[in-house]
């Protein structure tokens, strides 16, 4: 395969550099044309002693889509790379950007990355030596070989087109003469005739800035922008710029679930989830049962993974098999509830193309009338190109980065399985065989310990996590919390006391944390100090977006409810009975709010009595 470059030549200096930059990194095949724009005689006289290139000069300057398209039209690849001769390339550039195009036929043009440039193809990094230039190049080509972005704007300063792409669309639009739009227009015909645009990760070319093509008009280029902007409106009716940011498209999900022994939960899980996605990979790790026969009957995508201890490397496996445009993860026991399987059809319908993640709700855990008491956040839905990898043998996280859409959505959670001791045992014998563990795997290691009732061993592991320094704030905070009721569990008051208390030294007070010392003074009949916790608790506001396990008890009827108690034992019963009306507002049908309603009625007391508010609560 033949790829022609075209390289647009307005100024001799940039242009040397340009050429012998292509000339030490460039392998063959490859026909090099370059238009002289406007004729210059210097660079006429410097590419005649040129072998390699075929030169073209123009009577008066073309500008860039004209140049563009007069050496698209001299033509020969399969590929067309054009470019200005303010631009350097790299090793191994144009093997990158010919890679990237044949790993994604659809597209219509790649591009690279850059300095000093728009968009989402600039690099923040500083490259005015061809030292730096060599360094940067070559530490992109190692850590991200192979890989790209989808975009919905690239720039004309390097790009590769296909020609029969060029040749469909018409080329560059010649009324935006010298420059400014005429990318921005190819890019938003591409995307209108079902094309993609994608950006080579692994390849790096530097941009220099220009001198201006005329020195003697200051304002030139700034005019020039707004004069083909309004160029673009006229055209487009609208500013084609701000649509290509802001564009939508229909994503394509790969459903990607690792499952073992899970015959009384998968069909429910599939039932909720089959019909928003448009692949389904099912990874069984060793199941004895019925899992893999319920899986094949919603795909054939059923792929067997040897168990080795490691949650990571199982969903990892199941990633690699995916081939839709975004990767959407849940367990056997997670289900879409009807509301949000129609927000999550609305989502996919009309995403932005420049979204990497969508993090959507986890709801854990409900009371008997069906009210969420426990949630977090968390990424669910990851763009496939980007390559995000899941981390963490046990309680993995999935490590992700660029944009992030929070969305609304929540998945649930209907835990059908017993308290198993697999993840503690995992733990277990991998310390035992001696591995330096994580700040991580500390805590999760001491969070199984503590469900496991071992609360001498969760303390030691809760503190060894807290003399990290590479810690999550949330997981300090969740195992200062921890901590107080492995105390507790061992009649330590003071020290579970002292632990809940510690938590306030990573954030602001939490209504979990001030909820539990309420409830430790409680056990000591210490009411006044209990009060002052609940009431607290009762005035803070729960958070809008937290990665952190909220127990929304806490953020609304616990506290109301425990001041109810509260009050009622020193004798305060308006106080008591306003605060159970006010828990009653959250859960009004529940027995401990009825039977705290019939207990005040028989004192006499009215539910009116005592209004909440301010320092009065």
């Amino acid at each position: 395969m033949q790829t022609s470059i075209i390289v647009l030549a307005q100024q001799l200096p940039l242009l040397k550099s340009c050429l012998a930059s292509i000339e030490l990194f460039t392998e063959s095949p490859y026909e090099l044309i370059v238009i002289n724009d406007g004729g210059d005689k210097e660079i006429s006289s410097y590419l005649a002693f040129s072998k390699r290139a075929r030169s073209f000069a123009t009577n008066q300057p073309a500008g860039v889509a004209a140049g563009y398209n007069l050496g698209a039209s001299l033509a020969g690849g399969e590929h067309l790379i054009f470019m200005r001769d303010h631009m350097m390339v790299s090793e191994d550039w144009l093997s990158s950007l010919n890679g990237c195009a044949r790993r994604h036929p659809g597209a219509a043009m790649v591009g690279p990355v850059s300095n000093d440039v728009s968009g989402p193809q600039r690099l923040p990094v500083q490259c005015s030596e061809m030292e730096q230039l060599d360094h940067i190049a070559k530490s992109f080509a190692l850590s991200k070989a192979g890989q790209a972005k989808t975009a919905t704007r690239l720039l004309s300063h390097l790009l590769l087109v296909r020609h029969r792409a060029f040749d469909e669309l018409g080329g560059f639009d010649e009324r935006f003469e010298m420059e400014c739009y005429e990318d921005d227009d190819l890019c938003y015909r591409a995307l209108q005739a079902g094309y993609s645009l994608h950006i080579a990760l692994d390849c790096f070319v530097r941009y220099i800035q220009p001198p201006p093509l005329f020195p003697d008009d200051p304002n030139w280029y700034n005019t020039r922008l707004s004069l083909n902007r309004e160029k673009a409106r006229q055209k487009w009716g609208f500013d084609i710029t701000s649509a290509l940011y802001e564009m939508k498209r229909k994503a394509t999900v790969s459903l990607c679930m690792i499952v073992k022994n899970e015959e009384a939960t998968l069909k429910r899980c599939l039932d909720s989830v089959a019909c928003l996605v448009d692949e389904i990979i099912i990874v069984d790790t060793g199941s004895t049962d019925l899992t893999k026969e319920i899986a094949l009957r919603y795909t054939d995508k059923v792929a067997d993974f040897t168990w080795v201890d490691d949650f990571s490397k199982a969903r990892n496996y199941a990633f690699s098999l995916a081939t839709q445009d975004y990767l959407l993860w849940m367990d056997a026991d997670d289900i879409f509830l009807p509301a949000d399987a129609e927000k999550f059809t609305r989502l996919t319908a009309a995403l932005d193309w420049d979204t990497d993640a969508v993090s959507m709700n986890y709801n854990l855990a409900f009371d008997e009338h069906g009210n969420l008491t426990s949630s977090l956040t968390r990424n669910r839905l990851v763009k496939r190109e980007n390559g995000f990898r899941w981390h963490g043998v046990v309680h993995e996280y999935l490590e992700v980065s660029g944009k992030v859409h929070r969305s609304d959505i929540s998945i649930t959670h209907g835990r059908m399985h017993g308290n198993s001791s697999r993840n503690l045992n995992i733990y277990e014998n991998r310390y035992a065989a001696g591995e330096i563990f994580s700040s991580r795997d500390l805590y999760y290691f001491a969070n199984e310990l503590r469900e496991h009732k071992q609360w001498l061993k969760a303390i030691s592991f809760y503190e060894m996590f807290l003399q990290q320094v590479d810690s999550w704030v949330e997981d300090r905070i969740n195992a200062c919390g921890s901590l107080s009721d492995c105390f507790r569990e061992l009649g330590n008051i003071q020290d579970a006391k002292a632990k809940a208390l510690q938590a306030f030294s990573y954030d602001l007070p939490r209504a979990e944390s001030c909820c539990r010392l309420g409830s430790l003074y409680m056990l000591e009949n210490d009411f006044s100090k209990a009060i002052f916790w609940y009431k607290l608790a009762s005035g803070l506001t729960k958070p809008a977006d937290s990665y952190s396990i909220l127990q929304h008890a806490c953020w609304s009827w616990l506290p109301h409810l425990q001041l109810c108690v509260c009050y009622d034992r020193i004798g305060q019963y308006e106080r008591a009975c306003a605060h159970n009306e006010k828990a009653a507002e959250y859960i009004p049908n529940d027995s401990k709010v009825l039977a705290n309603r019939a207990y005040f009625t028989g004192l006499g007391v009215a539910v009116q009595s005592y209004i909440l508010g301010g320092s009065n609560q």
